[in-house]
């Protein structure tokens, strides 16, 4: 398991774009909810960055994909809760900020204790897609009794396959990010 400024900088990532989005709606309506907004921003931004480098500091791992599934919907679903700020009437009063601040942190909770830390809209803007993966350790059997443990896996390459050899860090127990696929399974 991450560790939990991790884990809380990867949800306040999540949100940059609404961050980014709610301190512009909020200039001239108030000034502490624009800074405010855009400092989350950039900590979400920081926190991700940061969150990147350090994986790309681990040993990579070779990987046989038994199964494939390509998770980006996830994302687009995920971002439709940036609605909300967006369909209430703002007026910059407490009561707005006081409810915006509860969602945002009742969000960050839920978020924080579930496995949505990778599904990340600032990581789609960046480039990256999300798929679920069953991987085995390269040259391993695949088990014959029990299937493998699922995990997400974080590329940017458009198109993954079943039986691709990839190279990958484990960030995570649960998420790997693509290092590079086997030259042999580029088509």
């Amino acid at each position: 398991m991450p560790r939990r400024w991790t884990l809380w900088a990867l949800f306040l990532s999540s949100y940059a774009p609404l961050f980014v989005l709610v301190a512009i709606r909020s200039i001239g309506t108030s000034r502490v909810l624009a800074i405010t907004s855009a400092a989350l921003a950039l900590l979400g931004l920081a926190g991700t960055l940061i969150f990147l480098l350090a994986v790309r500091e681990k040993p990579a791992g070779i990987y046989d994909l038994l199964e494939v599934e390509n998770r980006d919907p996830d994302v687009a679903a995920y971002a439709a809760t940036y609605l909300l700020p967006f369909l209430t009437v703002f007026s910059g009063t407490w009561q707005d900020l006081a409810s915006l601040a509860g969602f945002v942190l009742i969000l960050g909770i839920v978020y924080v204790r579930s496995r949505l830390i990778y599904i990340n809209p600032l990581l789609s803007l960046l480039g990256f897609r999300l798929w679920r993966v069953i991987p085995i350790t390269a040259g391993a059997n695949p088990p014959t009794t029990a299937a493998p443990w699922p995990r997400f896996l974080l590329t940017r390459h458009s198109e993954m396959k079943k039986q691709m050899r990839i190279e990958a860090w484990r960030a995570t127990p649960d998420l790997l990010i693509l290092k590079k696929v086997d030259s042999d399974d580029i088509g």
